[in-house]
């Protein structure tokens, strides 16, 4: 079974339960739906990396390819992009023509990642990811715009958790093994950080 690998999936099994956990409980404290959407997102990713963790126990190798890994992991992407859209609220945001980026960025990296992965599973991380890197910058920009620091610090951490998953998956097309030196895992474990750091950014200036 690989070592490292292994290690990092417990870290983000605890990054991802302890965001669960949290999120869980201020969600028994002050019902409010901000906080069941970020506990939804927690528990998917956590229930597809104990997925992928109980594979490597089991079998000693990683999974070619998990779709129930990875339909957690998509269902992550979609609850973020819920609380993104919660948090933000009902204003409308101005046409910003350098949101487009953000399409054409998913869409190259996804063509990309071609050479390495099946097609449905690019265009549905290349889709969901848009989503989330689209809304998190808007808001990032309406918030700037109308000079409030309410959610600005959860939408930063957000697209911190997108710049980690991107900087992942390019380093997993060029794999350097099962080695602490693999910059795959380094990037992994910032993402798994990012779940430690998403109920203290809610709770900071998102929780409305």
């Amino acid at each position: 079974m690989p070592v490292i690998e292994s290690i990092d999936n417990i870290i983000q099994l605890v990054t991802t339960g302890f965001c669960t956990a949290f999120s869980a409980s201020r969600l028994v404290a002050t019902k409010r739906r901000e906080w069941a959407i970020l506990t939804l997102a927690g528990a998917v990713c956590f229930l597809g990396d104990l997925y992928w963790q109980l594979y490597l126990l089991f079998y000693g190798k990683t999974p070619e390819y998990s779709y129930i890994s990875y339909i957690g992991w998509y269902a992550g992407y979609l609850f973020l992009s819920l609380l993104v859209v919660e948090i933000r609220g009902e204003r409308k945001s101005k046409y910003n023509r350098w949101l487009f980026l953000v399409p054409a960025f998913t869409i190259g990296m996804g063509i990309f990642y071609l050479q390495w992965g099946d097609l449905i599973g690019n265009i549905i991380s290349a889709t969901l990811m848009g989503i989330l890197i689209w809304v998190s910058v808007d808001a990032l920009i309406m918030a700037k715009n109308e000079k409030k620091k309410e959610g600005v610090f959860l939408y930063i951490t957000i697209l911190i958790f997108c710049f980690a998953e991107y900087a992942m998956w390019t380093a997993s097309c060029f794999w350097q093994g099962d080695t602490y030196m693999n910059p795959y895992f380094w990037f992994d474990i910032l993402m798994s950080s990012v779940f430690l750091a998403l109920p203290f950014a809610l709770k900071k200036g998102g929780e409305i």
